[in-house]
């Protein structure tokens, strides 16, 4: 396992946190679950790489969609990705995934890891109303 989610899992420990975790060759996988108001229950995903350069974020298709809406919606995330820096909206197959990749070099941060989840939860929150509109 990667130094990054060992002190990741420390921390989590220090913080009386318990995730939901998998173990794949050269992968770590902690899965946070979450009900967000106005959307529902999604699921993100903390991915520690044995390289230890980054760890991935991803809430993965959290808003499916209809295909026939496939070119509206890729334009709200063409808005959304102009409209922020640090998180990413991406279409596959047809559903709304948002993600950030965090890198690191010699200075990981669980702190870091925390906030950018936070960070990804908010922009699900705030945004899902105007991806909602987009498509209607």
């Amino acid at each position: 396992m990667a130094q990054n989610a060992i002190a990741f899992e420390e921390y989590l420990r220090g913080q009386e946190i318990t995730l939901e975790k998998n173990t794949h060759e050269d992968n770590t996988l902690y899965v946070i679950r979450e009900n967000i108001e106005e959307v529902g229950p999604v699921s993100l995903m903390a991915l520690f790489n044995d390289s230890d350069r980054y760890v991935t974020l991803i809430c993965y298709k959290y808003f499916a969609f209809p295909p026939e809406k496939k070119p509206v919606l890729l334009e709200m995330i063409n808005t959304l990705n102009a409209e922020y820096t640090m998180v990413k909206f991406v279409e596959t197959g047809n559903a709304v995934s948002v993600q950030v990749v965090v890198p690191f070099h010699d200075n990981f941060s669980s702190e870091v890891i925390v906030d950018m989840i936070a960070l990804i939860f908010r922009a699900i929150k705030e945004e899902h109303p105007r991806i909602v509109k987009a498509i209607q």
